[in-house]
């Protein structure tokens, strides 16, 4: 099988355990995340190995991009503003103090396991 058949089949069965996934936990009533992260174990190389992508691939990235995309598009379809101005001050502290305060902490644990301190700061931007 050529690459972009392989590519265009793993495509498919992705979208369409995705899509069974979100009609199952919709009927349940369960947190899709759940039931996503399920499917692929249980379709990746660990377990099925029906789907083998590697991590440095391009089609990989484009799949986290595709995936970013729909997790960005979601929260915002499903955002509620008067939700939001309810808990926007805990919002503003986790994305700016939280991501400085993950990152001095990541900083920290790679100079104290013996990484160059600027490897450890790009560690802790990852």
């Amino acid at each position: 099988m050529d690459n972009t058949s392989r590519y265009l089949l793993q495509t498919a069965i992705i979208l369409i355990s995705g899509i069974v996934c979100a009609a199952i936990s919709k009927r349940i009533r369960f947190p899709d995340i759940v039931l996503f992260l399920l499917a692929g174990i249980l379709l990746g190389p660990a377990v099925s190995g029906l789907i083998n992508i590697s991590a440095a691939s391009t089609f990989n990235q484009i799949i986290l991009t595709f995936g970013a995309c729909y997790i960005l598009f979601d929260g915002g379809l499903s955002l509620r503003f008067r939700v939001l101005s309810k808990v926007w001050i805990s919002v503003v502290v986790l994305s700016t103090v939280g991501v400085l305060i993950t990152a001095a902490v990541t900083s920290l644990w790679g100079i104290a396991l013996g990484l160059p301190v600027a490897t450890a700061l790009l560690l802790s931007t990852m």
